[in-house]
């Protein structure tokens, strides 16, 4: 299943932070309209290059699934960087 949450969160040691929960369900409905659009080019490109595009669809699509859970930690001395996938 396609990751549906995005949650970023910034914090400073001085005690202020920030934190954003993003709905990834709504990113990819607006994204859908320009991947229809640009698909058949894409699978002309992919011809073009002898790439099998049914293959290379299947591979962005376990790129994207394995997104979920993903768990990014950026720590320097001043802030924290989180950000989650779920």
């Amino acid at each position: 299943m396609i990751p549906l949450m995005l949650v970023v969160s910034f914090r400073t040691y001085k005690g202020r932070g920030l934190r954003l929960w993003i709905p990834l369900f709504l990113v990819w409905l607006l994204l859908l309209p320009l991947v229809l659009v640009l698909l058949p080019l894409a699978f002309l490109a992919l011809a073009f290059l002898r790439v099998n595009p049914l293959r290379a669809v299947q591979t962005g699509w376990q790129l994207l699934t394995g997104l979920k859970g993903t768990h990014i930690e950026i720590q320097d001395g001043n802030a924290l960087l989180l950000v989650r996938i779920f």
